[in-house]
């Protein structure tokens, strides 16, 4: 009886076990869709091509105005480290943004 109960619990952690890496595998996909965004420094209409979740992205430039056509919430920061939240474009949404302009962007 013991030993039935023994497999049971391992079963059961293998299982948790999978399920962890399987939602951690998910996290780091990227969004489906493109990032436009009006450059504040030339006024130049301008996208990101890859934007893979939870990493931070340069915004070449500064963004005056963002449209996400992302199926990914996005966050615009002003610094590299993505830490200095500069505003937030949700997903299939559009903002404008002032002084002093994100530079960053995170989806996810």
């Amino acid at each position: 009886m013991y030993a039935l109960r023994y497999a049971s619990r391992i079963a059961t952690t293998v299982g948790a076990a999978a399920l962890l890496v399987t939602g951690m595998a998910s996290s780091s996909q990227a969004a489906q869709g493109t990032f436009f965004y009006t450059r504040a420094d030339t006024g130049g209409e301008t996208f990101l091509g890859s934007t893979p979740n939870g990493v931070c992205l340069s915004v070449p430039g500064g963004a005056r105005q963002a449209s996400n056509d992302t199926d990914t919430d996005a966050t615009l920061y002003t610094n590299s480290s993505c830490t200095s939240f500069a505003g937030f474009v949700g997903s299939r949404q559009s903002e404008a943004f002032s002084s002093p302009y994100p530079t960053f962007v995170k989806f996810g």
